[in-house]
């Protein structure tokens, strides 16, 4: 009981202002079909990921009208990311909550699929590749460099696999120029 407690208050701990005041802006600027979305930022804590989005089970559960998260960890780190990274993986994060609110509530099932590494993998590219073709490119990239030094070795192996490296970027991007 006090562990599930603990999760739920860990959930609700409202995020910094610099995160809401970046969301708010990425949101606005390059995210014109989430406007009239509720999406909320919130902090949370771990050790490999920096930003995270997520719905309300609750809400799909109760067929309510949804809520979505975006989540930033609490770690000090953080707070150095270069600016342009940070709205970079906020542009990634808002792509998952653009496709989570996009359609009906039953593809939202097909989300389970997400254990497995192939559907992770194209999930995660996915959102990068709209974040790219949102102008968030230079971020992306720079959010990338700067994440490779601040995860485990082993981390870095899966955040290469399921994820647009630099060298990835640069290569749709040349593409994309041609």
């Amino acid at each position: 009981m006090f562990v599930a407690g603990a999760l739920l208050a860990q959930a609700q701990t409202k995020a910094p202002e610099w995160a809401e005041r970046l969301v708010r802006e990425v949101r606005s600027s390059s995210f014109p079909e989430l406007l009239d979305r509720d999406i909320r930022v919130r902090q949370f804590a771990g050790s490999s990921d920096y930003f995270q989005a997520r719905f309300s089970i609750w809400r799909f559960l109760t067929v309510r009208r949804m809520h979505y998260v975006i989540r930033v960890n609490s770690a000090a780190a953080l707070i150095a990311a270069p600016e342009e990274g940070k709205r970079a993986i906020i542009a990634h994060e808002l792509a998952h909550v653009a496709y989570y609110a996009n359609g009906n509530r039953l593809r939202l099932f097909g989300l389970i699929r997400l254990a497995s590494k192939g559907f992770r993998q194209r999930f995660e590219k996915r959102a990068d590749v709209q974040a790219l073709r949102r102008g968030y490119a230079q971020g992306l990239k720079q959010h990338r460099t700067w994440l490779y030094q601040h995860v485990s070795a082993g981390v870095l192996q899966e955040k290469r696999r399921d994820y647009l490296t630099p060298e990835e970027i640069d290569a749709i991007q040349r593409q994309i120029g041609r």
